[in-house]
């Protein structure tokens, strides 16, 4: 993929990059996983679909010269690390996990995490399919 005259990637490089990336790591499939280990009590498929989403994450936003983006990939990392922070190791039958899942899906969604879907719009095939 070839970057701008600066070195860096213009927004519709860092969509592709971003497309791309989703695509050779199957994070549709990873999200399909860490819904189904959910239903089982398993935070753990969740932990690493969240982990690869975050290293995609950070290396678009190193990589495009898109300001806006940058600050939203960037908002969209530390959002996840810290979701990531909240349910690495814990157990669903936790009696605080709840109230604290809870608390934190509420800040999973904002005008940065909606400024990337809408510069970016998955497509179906980053989307993936999980078969049960």
């Amino acid at each position: 993929m070839s970057g701008c005259s600066s070195g860096q990637l213009n927004t519709e490089q860092s969509c592709d990059l971003l497309h791309e990336l989703a695509i050779d790591q199957s994070i549709g499939d990873k999200w399909g996983l860490a819904y189904m280990g959910a239903i089982e009590q398993d935070t753990q498929p969740v932990v690493d679909v969240m982990e690869a989403t975050i290293g995609i994450y950070q290396e678009v936003s190193e990589q495009t010269s898109n300001g806006k983006l940058r600050t939203a990939l960037d908002s969209e990392i530390s959002k996840f690390q810290d979701f990531v922070d909240l349910i690495e190791g814990r157990a669903f039958d936790d009696p605080t996990f709840g109230a604290d899942l809870e608390a934190a899906a509420v800040d999973l969604t904002d005008q940065y995490s909606d400024y990337v879907d809408r510069t970016c719009p998955i497509s179906g095939e980053e989307s993936g399919t999980v078969e049960p």
